[in-house]
């Protein structure tokens, strides 16, 4: 079985102003150390700390019954002190006893027999008792100050004494109302009215001047930055003053504690209470949400820096994971494993040496080189929880990172078992970002190269950008289909020469007087054409009647296989059918001159028709008006209907060219029309960049902004690759690079766009040498309809604030360590899926990384799982990273000397040789700040 547990801090809901029957006001005096454990876990706490009135009598019982449970137990006290019934708080750690604490009540000159009594009281002063429980090494807390024996009854002199000079980080408020620094307290009705409801109307009414001590205490509290918690100090029932089982757990406050909540992990939660500490006034649930994607493990077996037979499992935290160690301890390694089974090499193509770093790094082992980790028997494995779903992705047969094997397994929670998922098509689901110092070190050289990161964090850029491209392909399309609109209308001019030709020739002809008589002779020659083929069908009828007559033959039958009386019998009736069919032939062929004498006789009658004297006629008029026009030159009179048909011909053909030629203004309006859309599209992205670059750098130090359609590098690179000449004709695109950023680009774009145009049109043009405007004229009409698009991408201009400075500097201005800073404050600001570092403060001072890199470390690790390797303290310590790795430097193999969090000893030591020199070493420095201050 597997789950989503993970190593380091997490947050507990923890109420640590609790009291049980120990307490002489605990309301139900019959309840047991069970119940009221049994309570508390009902109510979702983690951690609780018993803090009965002036005794620990009820902390030994209360541990016992919460052994093998859930909730953990820190003993602790509510000691009243001197005479101003100071209530404190006092968290011991939780390997304390009842025992212990009465011996700290002892020495606070508690009495034995005021054990367990609320109006019981020290002589000791709270700076007195605050000393003692420091010196015991147990937390004091400043118990309800915004309430009766709260602080409010101590100096403003007391208080800032008691802030400022005890570790006291941690104060119990009540009240919400008290937190606003605007609150106006004396003569505040609702607000005298709500304190007044919440403590049952309690007699002498509240009173302005208590409501401002209460607020000064918190105002106070606040100033010092002190961290403000919520706990129940668990009432029997609401307005009621007595303790009871029901109140457990009714107030209660987030602390982000390691695995195993500490006191020490209280301690340092209380010193980071912007980042460890959530009370129910703002977080009434869990103040934290696993992302969707992060990295669970990584584990290593059989590399040549691991050791034999026995893998290398690696455990990181959903939030801040820091690894450090030592020159040699290969903490980079494991970062570099990651990189290689995703071969996501992608981002280094344009960094030869790191590229190179990398290949050399993982792929099988070079015994000539001594470069590579990768043995026969290699694999890495790494758990990548995606959706709350845990995936393995597994490789082996590793020859490097395009060619090895990669699975990847999908565990089922219903089954607990892995299923095995498509590796080629799924692996790009597990997204995550990865950079070196030196990676951002390039980044910080061209600023530009953030947009693409940009461009991805932006919900709906991506609808955005493929819109625009389909814009763009209808506009490529429409610029097509005009100049085959364009083609095609092209023979217009010609085709109207050829009809007003052909009309003049027709006219000529009409005005002659040949029009009518040749306009008679085709009627009479389409007459004649008719009466010739009903004579000719006269005539076939005649043949096929002849033919028929040649068909008619009958053979008389051959009797000789029949008996002779049977041919006697049968001959004389065959002999009949012959001699009839002899009938037939000459009847059909009397017929036949009967046919053809119908047809002479038609002929000889068609002579003497007014028709046929009317032919003639016209005839001899043809031929002699044909006689005189060939006379005067004009011998094409035969050719009049074809020019006719010629000229109606040419007419349809021009009727289509202008109906298309009219569709060419529609297809020209809507051509603009997408250019005009393309353009807008492209403001579009730039206004989502800039609201999210605006909304995502609120910072005094680093301010990212976004110009429009500024970015001349980009404007080159877009005409070098229209014109496809990537070298050569420098004075030239710099003339243009001229010419469309003196002023505003949208408008200056088009004076660009008119040179390539105007040479296309072979007009002059004066801003290019002669040798550019050939190559212009070279280039295809669709080039050209690229060049119609351009333009250039939007810069991204980063400017930084140099410490001291009250004014921001453009980044091309600052030291390397300030570039870096910039990039890297900008990573940190923005996205959501994992986000790898690799000693990324190189390059910078700890003022730098302190004052910029902490402060986002802390606040992206909300959003995204963060892994860092660094050498840096500010790092994991001020970062306050939820788990901490530290390599180990005396081994000849990769190996973890010690993980956890900050407040393990372990770790704090480790932290402490490796990063600051040895404890003494810090000692020293610090002893020596505080002389030179």
């Amino acid at each position: 079985m597997t789950d989503l547990n993970y190593k380091g801090s997490r947050w507990f809901k923890c109420d640590l102003h609790l009291h049980i029957t120990a307490s002489k006001c605990f309301e139900d005096q019959t309840v047991t150390a069970q119940q009221w454990v049994d309570r508390a876990i009902e109510q979702g706490l983690n951690c609780v700390a018993v803090t009965d009135h002036n005794t620990g009598a009820s902390i030994d019982e209360i541990k016992e019954a919460a052994k093998n449970t859930t909730l953990t137990i820190f003993p602790g006290v509510e000691i009243t002190c001197d005479a101003s019934k100071v209530h404190l708080l006092i968290i011991f750690d939780t390997t304390k006893t009842t025992a212990d604490i009465r011996d700290f009540l002892v020495r606070a000159n508690i009495k034995a027999e005021d054990f367990g009594k609320q109006e019981a009281a020290t002589i000791s002063s709270i700076f007195e008792i605050s000393e003692l429980a420091i010196k015991d090494g147990a937390l004091v807390i400043p118990a309800h100050i915004d309430e009766y024996n709260g602080l409010g009854s101590v100096s403003v002199g007391n208080l800032k004494k008691l802030y400022a000079e005890y570790e006291i980080n941690a104060v119990q408020v009540v009240h919400k109302e008290f937190l606003d620094p605007s609150l106006q307290t004396t003569g505040n009705v609702d607000l005298k009215a709500k304190l007044n409801d919440y403590y049952n109307n309690p007699t002498p009414s509240i009173e302005d001047s208590t409501i401002k001590e209460w607020y000064t205490s918190v105002k106070y509290a606040l100033e010092s930055k002190k961290a403000i918690v919520t706990f129940s100090d668990n009432p029997h029932a609401p307005k009621n003053s007595k303790h009871g089982l029901d109140g457990i757990g009714t107030r209660f406050t987030w602390i982000k504690m390691g695995a195993t909540p500490s006191l020490e992990g209280l301690r340092q939660a209380f010193l980071l209470p912007d980042f460890r500490i959530k009370n129910d006034f703002n977080s009434p649930n869990s103040p934290y949400n696993l992302p969707e994607l992060w990295i669970k493990s990584i584990t290593v077996s059989n590399s040549t820096i691991t050791e034999d037979n026995i893998p290398l499992k690696i455990d990181f935290n959903p939030q801040l994971t820091t690894i450090i160690g030592g020159r040699g301890s290969g903490k980079s390694s494991i970062l570099r494993f990651i990189r290689g089974l995703f071969n996501r090499t992608n981002d280094l193509a344009d960094l030869t040496e790191i590229l190179e770093d990398h290949n050399h790094f993982y792929k099988s082992f070079d015994t000539r080189t001594q470069k590579g980790v990768i043995k026969k028997d290699t694999s890495v494995e790494i758990e990548f929880i995606r959706n709350s779903i845990i995936y393995k992705i597994i490789a082996s047969n590793i020859s490097n990172s395009v060619n090895q094997t990669i699975i990847i397994q999908k565990y089922d929670s219903e089954t607990d078992d892995w299923i095995l998922e498509e590796a080629e098509s799924f692996i790009d689901f597990f997204q995550y970002e990865q950079y070196s110092q030196k990676q951002i070190y390039e980044i910080a050289q061209e600023p530009n190269s953030l947009r693409e990161r940009i461009d991805k964090s932006i919900s709906g850029m991506e609808s955005l950008v493929n819109e625009r491209e389909i814009i763009k392909k209808e506009f490529l399309e429409k610029s097509a289909s005009i100049r085959t609109i364009r083609q095609q209308i092209s023979g217009k001019g010609k085709l109207q020469t050829e009809i007003t030709d052909l009309d003049a020739r027709i006219k000529l002809l009409q005005q002659s007087g040949i029009a009518s008589l040749l306009t008679s002779k085709n009627m009479f020659t389409s007459q004649k054409k008719t009466i010739d083929e009903f004579l000719q069908e006269a005539k076939n009828n005649e043949d096929e009647i002849e033919n028929l007559s040649n068909t008619l033959n009958v053979e008389e039958i051959d009797f000789t296989k029949f008996d002779t009386k049977y041919s006697d019998e049968i001959s004389p009736l065959s002999k009949n059918v012959v001699d009839g069919y002899e009938e037939v032939r000459r009847e059909i062929e009397a017929l036949k001159q009967k046919a053809e004498k119908l047809r002479t006789d038609f002929k000889t009658s068609l002579l003497l028709t007014n028709w046929n004297k009317d032919f003639d006629q016209n005839n001899l008029d043809f031929n002699a008006k044909k006689i005189e026009l060939e006379a005067q030159g004009i011998d094409d009179i035969s050719n009049y209907e074809k020019l006719s048909e010629a000229k109606k011909a040419k007419e349809l053909e021009l009727e289509k060219i202008i109906t298309i030629e009219l569709s060419l203004t529609t297809e020209i309006a809507e051509r603009e029309n997408l250019q005009n859309q393309f353009l807008q599209k492209t403001k579009d992205i730039t206004f989502l960049r800039s609201n999210f670059v605006a909304d995502l750098m609120q910072d005094d130090k680093v301010k990212v902004s976004i110009k429009q359609f500024r970015n001349k590098a980009d404007f080159v690179n877009k005409i070098r690759a229209i014109t496809q000449r990537w070298t050569g004709f420098e004075t030239d695109i710099d003339s243009l690079v001229d010419i469309c950023f003196n002023g505003i680009v949208e408008n200056k774009i088009k004076d660009v766009r008119d040179i390539f145009l105007k040479i296309k049109k072979e007009e002059t043009v004066t801003n290019v040498s002669g040798y550019f405007v050939n190559l212009v004229k070279g280039m295809s009409e669709s080039q050209i309809d690229e060049i119609e698009l351009l333009i250039p991408e939007d810069e991204i201009d980063i400017q930084y604030k140099p410490s001291g400075s009250s004014t921001f500097k453009p980044l091309s201005t600052a030291s390397a360590g300030q570039k870096t800073t910039a990039i890297l404050t900008f990573i940190l600001s923005q996205g959501n899926t994992p986000l790898l570092l690799d000693q990324p403060e190189d390059d910078l001072d700890n003022r730098l990384v302190y004052e910029l890199i902490v402060d986002r470390l802390k606040q992206a690790k909300e959003n995204r799982q963060i892994i860092v390797v660094t050498h840096n303290a500010n790092i994991p310590v001020n970062g306050d990273a939820e788990y901490i790795l530290s390599m180990d430097s005396e081994s000849k193999n990769l190996e973890v000397l010690y993980s956890g969090t900050v407040e393990e000893p372990t770790i704090k030591k480790e932290i402490c040789d490796v990063m600051e020199g040895s404890e003494k070493a810090f000692n020293m420095r610090s002893e020596r700040y505080k002389h030179i201050k």
